[in-house]
C-alpha cells in the first residue's frame, strides 16, 4: 500500500469518527441544559408561598421568631427553668387558671411529648379549640371524615428546650415562645381518625390537611395567631395573639 493510500484511509476513518463524537457532544449538551432547567424550576418552587408534602398543599407561613416572642411575652407565663420547678408549681398555676392542662378532644389529639408538657395559657387553649371547630366545619362542608389534627409540642422548660436543641438542629438557638405556654405545634405529616372501638389510627388525607392550612391562614388574617411553617419538622408552629 502506497503512502497516499494510507493517508487517504486515515482521513476516511477520522471522518467516520467525527459523527459519533458530534452526537455524543450533542447529547451531553442536552443533558446539561435539562439539569439547568430542572435546578431553576426547583429553586422557583422552593421560593413559593406553598409547601408540598405528599399530595398536601400547605401555606408557607413566615411569621418570624421575634414576632412569636413578642406575643408570647405579652400573654404568657414566666418560663420554668426545669421539670422540677414545673412539677412544684404546676398544680397551683392550674388552680389559679394561669395554665390549663391540654388533653385529647373531639378536634385534636396530643402526640407523645418528648420535650414538652401538655399545658397552655387559657388564651392559647381557647385558640386551639377555635382551630378545631373551624377545621371540622370545613371538613363537614367538603364531606370529609371528622379527622383529628395532631398536636406535637406545647409548653417547654428552659431545660427541655436545651435538650431539644442538642437533638434537633432546627430548634431555635434563641428563646422559644414555647417557654411561655402560648405556643403549640400541629403536624401536617398526617391526621388521626377515631376507630369503631374508640381508639385512634393515623391517616393521611392531603385535601384535609390543606383545609387545616386554610383554617390557620384565615385566623392569621383575623390577627388571632402568628404562625410559621417548619419544613424539617413538617409542622405549623403557632402562637396566640
Amino acid at each position: 500500500m502506497t503512502i497516499s493510500k494510507i493517508y487517504n484511509t486515515a482521513r476516511k476513518r477520522r471522518r467516520k469518527l467525527k459523527t459519533p463524537v458530534k452526537r455524543a457532544l450533542a447529547v451531553i449538551g442536552i443533558l446539561l441544559v435539562c439539569i439547568f432547567v430542572f435546578s431553576l424550576f426547583r429553586n422557583i418552587s422552593n421560593s413559593s408561598d406553598e409547601v408540598i408534602y405528599g399530595n398536601a398543599h400547605v401555606d408557607k407561613f413566615k411569621d418570624l421568631n421575634l414576632v412569636h416572642l413578642r406575643f408570647a411575652r405579652a400573654y404568657g407565663i414566666s418560663p420554668f427553668h426545669s421539670r422540677k420547678e414545673l412539677d412544684s408549681k404546676i398544680d397551683d398555676m392550674v388552680r389559679a387558671d394561669k395554665l390549663i392542662k391540654i388533653t385529647d378532644s373531639r378536634y385534636y389529639t396530643i402526640s407523645y411529648l418528648s420535650h414538652s408538657y401538655p399545658y397552655l395559657v387559657p388564651r392559647a387553649a381557647d385558640l386551639l379549640g377555635i382551630i378545631g371547630e373551624r377545621f371540622h366545619k370545613k371538613l363537614k362542608e367538603k364531606n370529609k371524615d371528622n379527622y383529628l389534627f395532631k398536636v406535637t409540642s406545647l409548653l417547654r422548660t428552659n431545660e427541655s428546650q436545651k435538650r431539644l436543641r442538642r437533638s434537633n438542629s432546627n430548634a431555635t438557638p434563641s428563646a422559644s415562645s414555647h417557654l411561655y405556654g402560648t405556643s403549640f405545634d400541629i403536624t401536617y405529616r398526617n391526621l388521626a381518625k377515631k376507630t369503631f372501638f374508640g381508639g385512634k389510627k393515623t391517616v393521611y388525607d392531603g385535601a384535609a390537611i390543606g383545609l387545616l392550612s386554610e383554617t390557620l391562614q384565615e385566623l392569621q388574617k383575623e390577627r388571632r395567631l402568628v404562625v410559621v411553617t417548619e419544613r424539617k419538622e413538617a409542622c405549623f408552629h403557632i402562637t396566640v395573639r
